[in-house]
């Protein structure tokens, strides 16, 4: 989730077909390039090849589809997976769609029973090509005023049909239900994170609570987050935005909560980082900057080697990146390019961990009046963060946006995303190899 949608969340976490209509009207605002428009969203599948004659790693830009990517996953050079929603008249988008490079083309998969999640927009895993999770949220009980609630929406892909899958939702109605990580090491073992309200009527109020779910082969099964505590009580916000498992280490989870910042009284938004101890989870500390802090993703390749990133509002938002040295979390220094009011702007959506020298993180900054995002794209090499150029997608100016990265080696990391450009077209799917 990228700091918009989350303000959007905060701000009326049970009004969420509102703030779903927001998102929609800022995406058609970000209007895109003509080119191939998005297809498939019936049932079924629209393919553009489907059979691998020879592998052939994917060294292009732009898969054939108009897709706004959130996510993506890389098993091998010939075997990448992304998600997203349609990019052509979102606001009005019925299915998610799961996208396959298989070595020789780019394959659109759908369904007609895995709904759009438009808020948040959807996360992905994947062990091998017919073990693929998709998770988010599906809008439900919407009213003529646009008030609705939220379920959790975990799809699998078999390697012949994506799917929904059963999973719970701890939120009493009316409330909100939502995933927005899911991570994978096994067919038998996958976690998926968000967070969840409860509707309290008596004062028309909500609170809401961190959500960690469980697939153990055979059920997804709601396993408590731990509830930050701040002043001697539990927080009355706290969300999870991402998961990490596939490491063979503990998992990590992290996100933000509210705390409390006197005995009088005020909160202000901190970073929250979570870790599975085998029975529990347990909050572990986590360092803030100046203003609300916010952690999106999480990555780790080792039991001593973690990256958590996200931004940091204060007077301006930046990109904010912390360290997982195998005993405390520690901010690491990181590139915000932009500027925004004459101070710099950056903000971070995705990290993948390679190694200790090597790991990479992805987002966008606003640079200049127009503010429309560019893409972000950091290199960790052991030292530091370091911008790394990229060519810009579309008519100059026009937003680019990195959502995601994901590594199976230090030779193939994929970064996706979109760009737009001229009216009328929609978000088109960015897909690159930078390593």
């Amino acid at each position: 989730m990228n700091r918009k949608q989350v303000a959007m969340m905060r701000s009326t976490p049970v009004v969420i077909a509102a703030a779903v209509a927001a998102t929609a009207a800022a995406l058609s605002g970000l209007a895109a390039l003509t080119g191939t428009a998005h297809a498939g969203t019936a049932a079924g599948t629209t393919a553009a090849g489907t059979t691998a004659k020879a592998c052939r790693a994917w060294t292009g830009q732009h898969p054939p589809y108009a897709v706004w990517l959130t996510g993506v996953v890389a098993l091998s050079p010939c075997d990448i997976w992304a998600t997203g929603v349609p990019g052509v008249n979102t606001q009005a988008a019925t299915v998610t769609d799961l996208l396959h490079w298989n070595g020789a083309a780019w394959t659109l998969h759908t369904s007609d029973t895995v709904p759009a999640s438009l808020l948040p927009l959807p996360s992905i895993t994947a062990t091998s090509a017919s073990d693929v999770w998709v998770a988010g949220s599906a809008l439900i009980d919407v009213n003529p005023e646009g008030l609705g609630d939220a379920q959790t929406l975990i799809a699998h892909w078999n390697g012949r049909a994506l799917s929904r899958v059963t999973s719970p939702d701890p939120g009493a109605l009316p409330g909100v239900n939502l995933l927005s990580g899911v991570s994978a090491t096994a067919r038998n073992n996958a976690w998926a994170v968000g967070f969840y309200s409860v509707f309290d009527s008596s004062d028309d109020t909500s609170k809401t609570y961190p959500l960690a779910e469980h697939w153990n082969g055979s059920a997804w099964t709601w396993v408590p987050a731990a509830i930050p505590q701040t002043y001697g009580h539990p927080s009355p916000y706290a969300a999870l935005s991402a998961v990490q498992a596939r490491c063979g280490c503990a998992p990590w989870a992290v996100g933000n909560y509210d705390a409390q910042v006197s005995a009088s009284g005020g909160y202000r938004i901190v970073t929250l980082t979570e870790r599975w101890t085998g029975g529990t989870w347990r909050v572990a500390a986590s360092p803030n900057l100046a203003g609300d802090n916010q952690l999106t993703a999480v990555s780790a390749d080792s039991s001593n080697d973690a990256w958590a990133v996200g931004h940091h509002d204060g007077n301006a938002s930046q990109t904010l990146a912390e360290h997982w040295n195998g005993h405390a979390w520690k901010i690491m220094p990181s590139p915000s390019p932009g500027r925004f009011d004459g101070k710099p702007d950056g903000t971070l959506n995705g990290v993948a961990a390679v190694s200790p020298r090597d790991a990479w993180a992805v987002g966008s900054y606003t640079d200049g009046p127009s503010g429309k995002p560019q893409a972000l794209l950091l290199h960790w090499n052991g030292t530091s963060w370091r911008q790394v150029a990229l060519p810009h997608f579309g008519p100059k100016g026009e937003p680019n946006v990195l959502n995601s990265v994901s590594a199976s080696s230090a030779g193939n990391v994929i970064v996706a995303g979109y760009y737009s450009g001229h009216a009328g077209a929609g978000q088109q799917a960015l897909v690159l190899r930078v390593g």
